[in-house]
């Protein structure tokens, strides 16, 4: 279960930092379903990927040693089930997204809800006790 957390968090990493990079390279319009957006929202979602990069790689870094980074991995997956979460309120405000978005929201909240499982198990220890951790 070890070996397959660390390829779980590598290849999700490797992933976050690839679609942030095609976003700050080539541009928004990598973004599926989307429209030109003006130099403002270009921006903000060039600059707001330089986040998603980090937070790729440090998933790619933390799956190195699960044991001494498990804190982070429970903050990293806190992260991105907030950010489905986030993608619900635009749901409310906006609107249905496009099928690949829809594909997103379920993964965004699935994903955290199997690696701080499969995390604590490998651990033995809980995901409160590795968050509390951090702020030591």
């Amino acid at each position: 279960m070890r070996t397959a957390l660390q390829w779980i968090l590598i290849v999700f990493g490797v992933g976050c930092a690839a679609i942030s990079l095609s976003h700050i390279v080539i541009g928004p319009s990598t973004i599926p379903g989307a429209n030109t957006p003006n130099p403002s929202l270009d921006g903000d979602i060039r600059m707001v990927m330089v986040l998603f990069l980090a937070f790729g790689i440090a998933c790619v870094w933390a799956a190195r040693d699960l044991d001494k980074h498990a804190g982070l991995i429970h903050l990293l997956m806190l992260l991105f089930f907030v950010g489905g979460l986030v993608r619900l309120l635009t749901v409310a405000y906006v609107g249905w997204p496009n099928a690949f978005f829809l594909a997103m929201i379920v993964f965004e909240l699935a994903l955290p809800l199997i690696v701080t499982p499969m995390l604590q198990r490998v651990t033995g220890r809980q995901a409160s006790n590795d968050l509390v951790a951090l702020t030591r």
